[in-house]
């Protein structure tokens, strides 16, 4: 049961004393951190609060279109440091992970700031003082949403589109299992509330997609795997291909997702070669397949049926560990 009340306590104590407020979320920020991160904005603002956003990464342009993006500073070693040093209260949104604050956790070690994390991964770090966490939630932004009605907050326009924009990334349009009934009344209050144009959100999100990322289709299908008996769909992007299509800040989730939409295909992933040898790999399901219990075994993390690594191991030495590991996570045939 999480307690909302505490939160306002917090936060309550914060505003008399006239002590700042800053909010965050995970490196590489995606629409839920970033609609949870901006809708609490607008809420905490409403309320009097001294707050500001503080990310690890400048926002991806597709959501540049969001009221609010222009607020959030990224993190350097002037103004941004002090903020975080000096808050009395640190949020992180849809994220339970300090490493995956990136620059920003140290200021946060540093500083005396009260730390809250609002998430909906199933993982709990001690690190935080006060856990918001609920694994049953299809997004983030569920919780800041409950978070805001349970703090007698009102839904404005700029708080609807920032939330609508988390349910719509982290439910993959609402075709996910978490899709629940609670899931669209939401969605229906935050369509009554205003500012949201669901035609202009869906083209932002998902199409009006570069050159480059039309190549970087047709290369990766074009290497597409089927292992395993075609249960394990694979493919790859290397170097000189995101070089040429400069494609390291394109989103490709729609791309793996291709590939577990094939017939027979119950998992998925996608591999692309960072520089300095690093390698991302992007891991989809079908089900009650865990490709979170496989992103484990290497670093990383997610969901059971959405996961990710950063792997600091040679491309070619990710593809084939992960790739072997794969068979642990599918049903016998």
């Amino acid at each position: 049961m999480i307690r909302w009340d505490q939160v306002g306590e917090k936060l309550e104590a914060a505003r008399r004393a006239g002590r700042g407020v800053v909010l965050a979320t995970h490196v590489n920020a995606d629409g839920d951190g970033l609609g949870s991160e901006i809708a609490l904005y607008y809420f905490l603002k409403s309320k009097g609060h001294q707050v500001a956003m503080i990310n690890n990464d400048p926002v991806p342009k597709k959501y540049t279109f969001l009221k609010g993006t222009e607020q959030i500073l990224v993190y350097d070693e002037g103004r941004p440091r002090e903020l975080i040093r000096d808050a009395d209260l640190f949020f992180v949104l849809d994220n339970s992970s300090p490493a995956r604050l990136g620059r920003l956790l140290a200021p946060v070690k540093e500083g005396s700031a009260f730390k809250i994390c609002i998430d909906h991964h199933a993982d709990v770090d001690p690190f935080w003082d006060l856990n918001c966490v609920d694994s049953n939630a299809s997004a983030s932004g569920q919780l800041v949403y409950r978070a805001i009605v349970a703090l007698g907050g009102a839904i404005s326009p700029e708080m609807a589109e920032a939330l609508y924009v988390s349910f719509v990334t982290d439910t993959g349009h609402f075709r996910f299992s978490k899709s629940t009934a609670e899931v669209h009344r939401i969605i229906a209050d935050l369509m009554e509330a205003g500012g949201i144009s669901p035609p202009k959100i869906y083209r932002a999100l998902f199409e009006g997609v570069s050159r480059g990322q039309v190549c970087m289709v047709g290369w990766a299908l074009s290497d597409a795997h089927y292992d395993y008996g075609g249960r394990f769909a694979w493919a790859r992007l290397t170097r000189s291909q995101l070089d040429e299509t400069r494609g390291d800040d394109e989103d490709t989730s729609d791309l793996v997702n291709m590939l577990l939409a094939v017939e027979g295909v119950q998992a998925a992933a996608l591999f692309k070669e960072l520089p300095e040898g690093r390698t991302k790999v992007s891991l989809r399901s079908l089900g009650s397949i865990d490709v979170n219990r496989l992103a484990s075994k290497f670093g990383g993390g997610g969901h059971t049926n959405a996961s990710g690594i950063l792997m600091a191991v040679p491309f070619e030495q990710a593809v084939r560990l992960v790739v072997e590991e794969a068979r642990g996570i599918l049903p016998a045939a």
